[in-house]
């Protein structure tokens, strides 16, 4: 069943894996300058810092349409047909 929300929703995780992705590739561009500077070992914790911090933004994104989701096959439904003189 098809919501009025569906497309926003859809920008919505469309937005919050770009982000995710767009942190993915400026903390790795820093974790590389860093590396330079300071050493691999500060690369690589920085890294696994950055690599964190974006799953942690896309799995925001699944935590939000299972949020979506349950509110919306937890409303009130009314199961009574009842005919609609316009059609469907």
């Amino acid at each position: 069943m098809n919501s009025i929300f569906t497309s926003g929703t859809s920008i919505a995780y469309l937005i919050e894996g770009l982000l995710a992705a767009v942190a993915l590739v400026v903390g790795t561009l820093a974790t590389l300058r860093e590396a330079s500077q300071k050493g691999a070992g500060t690369g690589i914790t920085h890294q696994f810092l950055v690599i964190g911090l974006s799953v942690t933004i896309f799995l925001s994104a699944g935590i939000a349409a299972m949020v979506t989701h349950t509110f919306e096959n937890h409303g009130i439904h009314n199961g009574v047909n009842v005919p609609n003189p316009y059609g469907q």
